[in-house]
């Protein structure tokens, strides 16, 4: 049994609590991390699915806030100047069309962090942010929990034995897919917003 293995079975809660900060930093490598653990029966999928759902809803209000306080800072003047370009741009069209952006934001990895930060940075009402991003959030999920099933016969394929070998790899391969893949979508994402 090697180390990951180890501390999921012998720290199931730990395990959970990695989880949710994980939803904080890079979900998608988290969540398939814990559908490994989950196909062999070592966390629950009910739980994986309240954890990452509480995880990314409060990484999103953390954000919301970090852009609402930092506005006004030496650090949010800073950034203003630098980014004064695309002003325009995010004042004409951010509150507007907020829920695309919300959603499909959530699947790429550089822009769902800097949603809810310019929703706080615009001072966008709270309470509509929590709406939308509750919204993005379950059908985030969702979609993770049919890609961790579809991941798990995959796995299954492969044989647990050699995955749970080369899990160190597997996380690895796993992470450099979602980030080169996210950002592909980023760049995409960015010439249809420059249009």
């Amino acid at each position: 049994m090697d180390f990951l293995q180890s501390f999921v079975v012998n720290s199931p809660y730990l395990a959970y609590l990695v989880l949710f900060g994980g939803m904080f930093i890079e979900g998608e490598t988290f969540f398939l991390a814990a559908a490994i653990f989950a196909l062999e029966g070592y966390m629950s999928w009910r739980w994986i699915l309240v954890v990452s759902f509480a995880g990314v809803i409060i990484g999103d209000v953390a954000w919301y806030y970090l852009g609402r306080l930092t506005k006004d800072t030496k650090w949010g003047t800073w950034l203003a100047n630098k980014y004064k370009n695309y002003q325009g741009w995010v004042s004409e069209n951010f509150t507007d069309r907020y829920f695309q952006l919300a959603f499909f934001s959530k699947f790429l990895y550089y822009v769902n962090r800097l949603t809810p930060l310019l929703a706080g940075w615009e001072k966008l009402d709270f309470w509509k942010f929590l709406k939308i991003h509750l919204v993005a959030g379950f059908a985030w999920v969702a979609v993770m929990f049919i890609v961790g099933k579809f991941f798990g016969f995959v796995i299954d394929a492969i044989g647990i034995k050699v995955v749970f070998g080369r899990l160190y790899w597997i996380f690895a391969i796993i992470a450099v897919l979602v980030v080169v893949g996210e950002y592909f979508l980023r760049k995409l994402f960015i010439k249809k917003i420059r249009k």
